[in-house]
């Protein structure tokens, strides 16, 4: 049996990227930022290859020791859901649209961060109609988001432009800060899906301490909040024999929501399904026997609404045996979400555990035949 690496507290590499990463502004096709800070913390670390696809999705390629291995990738996307500015009023109200999936409960009387071209940043509040002046109608409504304005106290178009912003520029939630809370857990913006990310910089910062057989890519992938764009165009590139997605899904331990086991602290989560991919039932079944086998927590999960990188990785080509791991999280698509650092450390050590076991003829059993 190969020796055991037991699931730990998380690392404080793992801790500092995911605090790091939450706080760089990065809606899709808007990520460089996100590239420049995980190259940069690869810098001078030997036995890595980086390369990207035509979209910008970032591969980090790790060899192992067999010659014509299985190719094993694991994606996790870096944009976040923002928004971008669609119109600059005369009076120098600041109209925008949803990039990704907003309620609009979570955005008025929000702080927005507009970053422009050349890459200076303002801050101003989200406004609408005073609730005072609504009808009785539009009180008991969510408000639609066309309806809302971005407010950073210009008076006219000639003083919005003087300042550099234009239409087309990125608006992102403003959090000056990552909270750190109890029991491990942080609150911070684009959790969704940077601190998968972290995981996937954390499983190639531990591998190029482990021998392997395969050959593991980790994939940063562009554009997901708006249709998988990068994890399709990126699987066509690095086509893999497995394909891991890593992403965030709902915690089911808050007020009003049916109770389930995949809350904050109850590990690394096998998902079954989405509306975007089944997972193969084969590779579930796997990573099950080695979370138990390696004493790592672990739940099941689903979902019916929503999906992940998984949807377009799986139907790659051929088609790619394919399943997602995901990380519970509180209070997704909003400014502020909550994740379990010790979630993530155990998604770390079930990826960790199954690619230095496995073996190139472990393919086969995972392949319809």
């Amino acid at each position: 049996m190969s020796k055991e690496i037991k699931t730990e507290a998380p690392t404080a590499s793992l801790k500092r990227d995911t605090i790091n990463l939450s706080q760089i502004n990065g809606i899709p096709a808007h990520e460089e930022k996100v590239v420049e800070y995980i190259k940069k913390s690869f810098k001078g670390i030997s036995g890595l290859k980086f390369e990207r696809d035509g979209l910008g999705s970032l591969a980090i390629i790790k060899k192992g020791t067999k010659v014509n291995a299985s190719v094993i990738s694991f994606t996790a996307h870096m944009d976040e859901v923002g928004f971008m500015i669609t119109k600059i009023e005369k009076n120098g109200f600041i109209k925008f649209t949803p990039i990704g999936g907003w309620w609009g409960h979570v955005v008025l009387g929000k702080l927005l961060t507009i970053t422009t071209q050349t890459g200076k940043e303002f801050v101003g509040v989200v406004g609408s109609k005073a609730p005072h002046l609504l009808e009785t109608k539009e009180r008991v409504t969510v408000m639609d988001i066309k309806n809302m304005h971005l407010d950073i106290g210009t008076k006219s178009q000639k003083e919005v432009a003087k300042l550099g912003i234009q239409v087309g520029d990125m608006l992102t939630p403003t959090n000056e800060h990552a909270y750190e809370v109890a029991n491990d857990r942080v609150i911070a913006k684009a959790h969704d899906d940077r601190a998968a990310v972290a995981v996937g910089m954390e499983i190639i910062r531990k591998l190029t301490k482990i021998k392997h057989e395969a050959t593991v890519i980790f994939v940063a992938s562009t554009q997901e909040e708006v249709g998988l764009r990068g994890a399709r165009t990126s699987a066509y590139k690095w086509t893999p024999d497995i394909g891991f997605a890593i992403d965030v899904t709902i915690a089911h331990d808050t007020p009003g929501i049916e109770p389930r086991d995949t809350v904050l602290g109850s590990g690394v989560a096998l998902s079954l399904f989405d509306r975007s991919v089944i997972a193969n039932k084969a590779l579930v079944r796997k990573m099950e026997s080695v979370a138990k086998e390696y004493k790592i927590p672990y739940t099941f999960d689903s979902l019916t609404a929503g999906g992940t990188d998984s949807g377009a990785i799986h139907l790659t080509k051929e088609g790619v045996i394919n399943m997602t791991l995901s990380i519970p999280s509180r209070y997704i698509h909003s400014h502020n979400s909550m994740i379990d650092l010790k979630d993530l450390q155990a998604t770390v050590d079930l990826v960790i555990n199954f690619i230095k076991d496995f073996k190139t003829e472990d393919l086969n059993k995972l392949v319809f035949k």
